[in-house]
């Protein structure tokens, strides 16, 4: 739906808006916009549409977007002319060709392979919609800050410069993943929850629920979000019936998703389960402390729990010291077959007779009612053993999967060769171990951003009551705050860290420093 600001205003401003998106109009017409509300006005009078489209600046921006994408994308597709593959890769794919009501990931991406399968088989394609759909959400943030919050033209290069040409953005969008469209999608609906905050309406409320929605579909991990979507409602000054409708179509949805794939899961695999991989990686998380701290088989009520419990012990019992997990935080024991979740999981389909998937899933609630009773008995030790490990990873993320193309190989699956029909399973691309050198100041760029941005807004909150700012502009700079905060804790919890996944809270720092630099440094001469 964004993609449309930034494509022909006309036939989009004319026909599809008032029929399709009426409510639209309010971001194109401000003056269809109550002015009785209360609510204070952006920087900005005119529309929208007429700011983008029509300042002389922002044309300029439009115009070294355009060709910058363009530029970008042809370089890139010369050196690396096949679509980059990783495990998930093959996931979404077999998931997609046998038309799966489940899998091991969510489904939304591998039914949009399907849908762009009966198109076309042209990786390029895919991963030409993948990179215009991240940089087209960018871009559609660079332009809502700057219409809300009077961005500098200085503050403005630098933000417009860092997130057209982003190296990872590339990387992220050759792969045949979830990743960019996520990472797309999101930045869109985190520029619609400044919407919501600083000119709150009603057809928002249904906009933000759909693209909240499609992020889900994508990728689970997303179900922190609510949370702020729900502070990006109280925060709106609103009516207080549009804050509660807000939050009920925030919730609402995604409840009734998560119990009719619940409800799917338990047709499919006999397991009434809705993110298996989320007990999975829990009880990984778990098990960093499980060395250090005192386990009895007494602990856990579930005779499912005490033979785990027994297969845990036994392994750490035997496993030599250098090999224990702390004061790392890793995925080994999500992974590895020789690690007591893969072996308990073997004994469960061996023992009632299962299929490999099927037993993935059934083991997954009995690691996630391990994992609970052990962080419910031993908070302090996880957050020492896990979560302070974790931690460190989050400023200092792995670049994972983004170290070589293909992860080295020289090959892809058949499952690969043949979606895409390729000519034989043989890849090629100009260096596969090439792209380290380039990304790895992206990590470190990463460590830079979040002392800048957490000084910076430290900066603002001391000086609060220098600031002369509007209302709305002091809770969308809140909203990111919160935003850092929860994604922190989230992150450290429960995810796992490693550079991909901490490219779209990545854009969202970079540019709420660009805001917060905005109104701390000296007052700007142009705009």
């Amino acid at each position: 739906m964004y993609l449309l600001f930034l494509c022909g205003e006309p036939v989009y401003r004319n026909i599809v808006l008032p029929v399709f998106f009426p409510g639209l109009n309010c971001y194109f017409y401000p003056s269809m916009n109550s002015s009785s509300s209360g609510i204070d006005s952006p920087q900005h009078s005119g529309s929208f549409s007429r700011f983008v489209f029509k300042t002389s600046l922002n044309k300029k921006y439009l115009l070294w977007a355009l060709a910058g994408i363009v530029l970008q994308l042809v370089v890139f597709k010369l050196c690396y002319p096949f679509a980059d593959y990783i495990t998930d890769s093959y996931t979404y794919i077999d998931a997609a060709t046998s038309h799966s009501l489940v899998s091991y990931r969510p489904m939304g991406y591998s039914r949009l392979l399907q849908g762009l399968h009966r198109l076309t088989t042209s990786d390029t394609v895919l991963v030409c919609l993948q990179f215009l759909v991240l940089q087209c959400g960018g871009l559609f943030l660079f332009f809502t800050v700057r219409y809300l919050f009077n961005l500098n033209k200085t503050i403005s290069t630098v933000l417009f410069l860092l997130l057209l040409f982003n190296p990872v953005v590339l990387y992220l969008s050759n792969y045949v993943s979830s990743d960019a469209l996520y990472i797309g999608v999101s930045l869109c609906w985190f520029a619609e929850l400044l919407w919501i905050i600083n000119r709150p309406n009603w057809y928002q409320v249904i906009e933000q629920a759909i693209l909240l929605f499609i992020i889900f579909k994508l990728r689970y991990a997303a179900l922190y979000l609510p949370v702020i979507s729900i502070l990006a409602f109280v925060m709106s000054r609103h009516k207080w019936w549009y804050q509660l409708s807000g939050i009920v179509l925030t919730v609402l949805p995604l409840f009734i998703e998560v119990k009719r794939i619940q409800h799917i899961t338990k047709k499919e695999t006999g397991t009434a389960i809705f993110s298996a991989f989320s007990g999975w990686m829990a009880a990984n998380n778990a098990l960093h402390m499980y060395p250090y701290i005192t386990v009895k088989n007494e602990d856990f009520t579930s005779p499912e729990c005490v033979e785990l419990n027994t297969m845990v012990k036994n392994y750490f019992d035997t496993v030599p010291a250098p090999l224990l997990p702390y004061p790392n935080a890793k995925v080994d024991y999500l992974w590895g077959d020789n690690a007591p979740l893969k072996k308990f999981m073997y004994h469960k389909k061996a023992q009632k007779h299962m299929a490999y998937f099927n037993a993935w899933h059934a083991a997954a609630p009995v690691f996630a009612e391990y994992s609970r009773t052990l962080v419910r008995q031993h908070p302090v030790a996880f957050a020492r053993y896990f979560m302070w490990p974790n931690a460190k990873l989050y400023i200092v993320p792995p670049i994972e999967s983004l170290l070589a193309y293909n992860a080295g190989l020289d090959t892809v699956d058949e499952t690969a060769a043949d979606w895409f029909k390729y000519k034989s399973t043989r890849v090629t691309s100009v260096k596969k171990d090439g792209q380290r050198f380039l990304l790895y100041p992206v990590v470190y760029f990463f460590t830079v951003l979040n002392v800048v941005f957490c000084v910076a807004f430290g900066l603002f909150l001391f000086k609060r009551k220098q600031q002369p700012l509007t209302t709305p502009l002091f809770l969308s700079i809140l909203l990111a705050g919160f935003f850092w905060v929860i994604y922190f804790l989230f992150s450290t919890y429960a995810a796992p860290i490693v550079l991909r996944f901490q490219v779209f809270p990545m854009i969202v720092y970079i540019t709420f420093s660009c805001v917060l630099l905005n109104r701390l440094l000296p007052p700007p001469k142009h705009t």
